[in-house]
């Protein structure tokens, strides 16, 4: 096996000499192997480890249980590691998600902020379940792109250097050693849509050929090579006649039906990407949309759902993110005792803080002020706009923050600003607190803000 992956790492430059490598291990086979093959190269590679294990919070004391493994396994081989706890559940309610996106999502988000741009999140994506996920998107009438071997992936630098191997390959390193791991017992639930293509098909497809792995390997390469030369020549035809502005894209329809349907599929995901569209990856919307483009309707709209929509006017089509009812930008001024209507639907109060009273955190801000900061003043957002959080050194676009806080772009534009007479920014309710908010001054004002956030 280590012949097999040090032979892939070479084919696909993952991991050099002296890289920092966020190994994400759960306990269970695969990522244990990886563990220790990792540990086991560390030295001759002169690599910097750190081993990223989540606890999912979802089978009670299990999980917990599953981390504190990981942890004592990764430092007995003088790797550290840091334990990290997400509530799948608490998300899967807030976003009406399945539990396995809500978890992904979390995990990812999580990873993220120990990789960063200078590491590599390290998976253990093996050859099977390459195989499972081609044949899943075959089944859902998808192009099987399959797992790249090296990605990029919520801006941290992703690699799978076990794409190479088969499953049984990592069960026999761990046996010979005799090394241990921890089973989760939902790989064995069938209600997983993966669980069902790992528990029936593959063992089927392998009964006819054992190496299906390596076959799936180049059919996935080869699709790859074919992908990339496609993409770039969309990207030719695309620049000749559309126009990439920040939150649209314009293009002739002329232009683009005249391509050869190839290369309109993937100058229409290219739109999508550019615009940072999360679309269903298990859905394709090229087909609704090219009919909808070549239909008989001069001036319409199409919209697949509420975070983009399409326009067509004559030779004209703009795909947009806009919202459909997009909201005129606002500023309202707010003195003490005051209370705002936001066009969003919610309200926004100053009133004097009693030390009596009690707060609640999420939807209200204690600050001190002087007169000089008064009226303070409610606003949509302006490009440009940066706050100093509170904790943090130096100050920070609040559109990255958005970004960061997964805020949907319709959003964005009408999510209220509080600042100050002085043009500081104070709130942005429900997502960041500024510095302002640690100083003194001769009024302290509670703001409060009721509405839901949906």
């Amino acid at each position: 096996m280590k012949e097999d992956v040090l032979s892939f790492n070479e084919q696909y430059n993952l991991f050099n000499q002296g890289d920092h490598l966020f190994l994400a291990v759960s306990g269970g086979i695969d990522s244990m192997a990886m563990l220790h093959f990792f540990a086991e190269i560390n030295k001759q590679w002169d690599l910097n480890l750190t081993t990223l294990t989540v606890d999912h919070q979802l089978r009670h004391g299990e999980s917990e249980a599953d981390t504190q493994f990981v942890k004592e396994q990764s430092e007995a081989l003088g790797i550290p590691c840091e334990v990290i706890s997400v509530d799948v559940k608490r998300y899967q309610k807030k976003y009406q998600v399945g539990v396995q996106e809500a978890a992904r999502e979390l995990r990812y988000d999580a990873f993220k902020k120990y990789v960063g741009v200078r590491g590599k999140l390290v998976l253990a994506h093996h050859g099977d379940d390459q195989v499972e996920t081609m044949y899943m998107q075959l089944t859902k009438g998808l192009v099987p792109t399959g797992m790249k071997a090296s990605r990029s992936l919520y801006s941290m630098n992703v690699i799978r250097p076990f794409l190479n191997v088969a499953k049984t390959d990592l069960t026999t390193y761990m046996s010979d050693q005799r090394l241990p791991h921890r089973e989760d017992p939902t790989n064995k639930d069938d209600q997983y849509t993966r669980n069902r293509f790992r528990n029936h098909l593959v063992p089927f497809i392998k009964q006819e050929n054992m190496n299906i792995h390596k076959s799936v390997r180049r059919v996935h390469e080869q699709l790859s090579e074919d992908e990339e030369l496609l993409t770039s020549l969309a990207e030719r035809e695309m620049g000749l006649f559309s126009q990439f502005c920040e939150q649209k894209v314009i293009f002739s329809i002329k232009s683009f039906v005249s391509l050869p349907q190839p290369l309109q599929r993937r100058g229409f995901h290219l739109i999508l990407n550019y615009l940072s569209v999360n679309t269903n990856r298990n859905q394709d919307f090229y087909p609704s949309f090219i009919d909808w483009l070549t239909s008989n309707q001069p001036n319409s709209t199409w919209s697949p759902n509420e975070q983009w929509r399409a326009i067509k006017s004559y030779d004209e089509c703009t795909i947009t993110v806009e919202s459909h009812n997009a909201l005129e930008p606002y500023n309202i001024e707010l003195n003490l005792g005051g209370k705002a209507t936001l066009p969003i639907g919610w309200t926004l109060s100053v009133e004097l803080y009693d030390d009596a009273q009690q707060v609640d955190l999420n939807h209200q801000l204690l600050i001190n002020v002087d007169e000089s900061d008064l009226p303070l003043t409610i606003r949509s957002r302006v490009s440009g706009d940066r706050v100093k959080p509170l904790g943090l050194k130096g100050s920070k676009k609040v559109k990255d923050i958005f970004i960061d806080e997964k805020i949907p772009k319709m959003k964005r534009d009408s999510w209220p600003i509080v600042e100050s007479k002085q043009g500081e920014i104070i709130w942005v309710p429900f997502i960041v607190k500024s510095e302002f908010v640690s100083r003194t001054g001769a009024l302290k004002l509670k703001l409060t803000i009721e509405g839901e956030q949906d």
